[in-house]
């Protein structure tokens, strides 16, 4: 008996010293803290509340999973929340609070706006950004820690234009939203249709995120007679637009920007948008299922709504949720938490390789940080349904062109 407790007592405290051993070679995991800039007040808040969802989400799957080792050191992440109101001096003082009080390095934003206005220091502060906007000039300017995951309007808009062309809507009408936003955007479809042999027959730029009555210019623009009216604008906004010309009377096939999501369906109605066109991403398949859309989006979709039921799913969140991915993984590739520049160089291999989440098929980043590969398609609505006419990868070469 003495022997078998002898023999007890020996597997007893070489089992200690092996959990002793394992605790000391697995220390706690230290936390990883992100950092968000959106909207989350104003015409603008429901990007806010989509991002805001979307990065939890991505943030609580990773963290169920263990969090994510870099160099040896085990972390989980967490995130800051802050709303920048989609205005400059806002926007520059809840990132002075991430960047100086918080010593957080790695953020996301949404909107040119708010992107600029941090541009302006963050090579200095050593803060690598994710900004989403198709903005043409933002990743042109030479910033090396500036990253964007949306297609330019040069990748965009001209499939839509001729389209509407193929389809005999040859005079336009366009609404601008008053931003560099809206102004790239306008540029584009203005130039194409014009080359494409289409006539421009008006553009008013309106401060369109602060403006709640339309009827003036849409009465205007009723006066030309156009057969289509481009809509460069945010998603309400453009609800706005919308609903005011037909209830205006005008009767024109309307075209939207990568804007248009299912909210504009439910709330404008989808007879009263029969023929209307507009561009779409991975992004738009997160906020309204379309036959045939790739089975990743539905997945997601369907994850969001399980975490967030009833809620909305709009244009920004899954910039946010893919960025939250691909930004750890390539820390992980990279070996630290702290190096953004090492960081921003394992970015192209993180957000091609992705971990079996990123929602988007993206290739890589340009030398301006500009994200390729990602497909841009043509939709539309014809007979009730919303369906995809034509879908192509958005290239490097049209990706990168005027970078530094």
């Amino acid at each position: 008996m003495k022997k078998y407790f002898f023999l007890f007592l020996v597997i007893l405290i070489t089992l200690t010293f092996i959990w002793q051993g394992l605790l000391f070679a697995a220390p706690e995991p230290k936390k990883l803290v992100l950092g968000h800039l959106n909207s989350f007040s104003g015409g603008t808040s429901l990007y806010g509340a989509d991002s805001k969802r979307a990065i939890t989400l991505a943030i609580e799957e990773i963290n169920a999973k263990g969090g994510i080792t870099v160099d040896g050191q085990r972390y989980l992440i967490d995130v800051v929340h802050m709303d920048h109101k989609n205005n400059p001096a806002a926007t520059v003082a809840a990132y002075r609070r991430l960047a100086d009080s918080d010593g957080i390095h790695f953020i996301h934003i949404m909107g040119t706006v708010s992107g600029k206005a941090v541009m302006q220091t963050n090579e200095k502060d050593q803060v690598l950004l994710d900004i989403i906007s198709p903005t043409e000039s933002l990743n042109q300017t030479g910033n090396k820690l500036v990253l964007n995951q949306v297609v330019r309007p040069s990748g965009y808009d001209p499939p839509i234009v001729r389209e509407a062309i193929k389809r005999g809507l040859k005079k336009v009408s366009l609404i601008a939203d008053d931003s560099d936003f809206g102004k790239e955007h306008a540029e584009v479809i203005m130039k194409t249709f014009e080359k494409e042999g289409g006539k421009v027959l008006s553009v008013e730029y309106l401060k369109t995120g602060s403006e709640v009555d339309f009827m003036p210019v849409l009465t205007k623009i009723k006066g030309f007679n156009p057969d289509c009216l481009y809509l460069v604008v945010y998603e309400e906004p453009g609800i706005r637009i919308a609903k005011q010309a037909r209830e205006s009377g005008i009767k024109s096939k309307l075209l939207f920007t990568e804007h248009f999501k299912q909210k504009t369906i439910d709330s404008v109605g989808v007879d009263k948008l029969e023929g209307s066109l507009f561009t779409g991403s991975y992004s738009t398949f997160s906020s309204m299922i379309v036959e045939g859309i790739p089975e990743k989006c539905i997945k997601y979709h369907e994850r969001y709504l399980k975490r967030w039921p009833g809620t909305y799913l709009s244009s920004t969140g899954i910039y946010g949720y893919n960025w939250v991915y691909y930004i750890t993984k390539a820390m992980q590739l990279a070996g630290t938490t702290t190096d953004v520049f090492k960081v921003r160089t394992m970015s192209d291999k993180a957000i091609y390789e992705g971990t079996g989440q990123l929602t988007m098929d993206y290739r890589g980043f340009t030398k301006g940080g500009r994200a390729y590969g990602q497909p841009s398609y043509v939709m539309g609505i014809d007979n009730g349904k919303v369906r995809n006419i034509s879908g192509v990868p958005y290239p490097k070469e049209l990706a990168e062109t005027g970078e530094k």
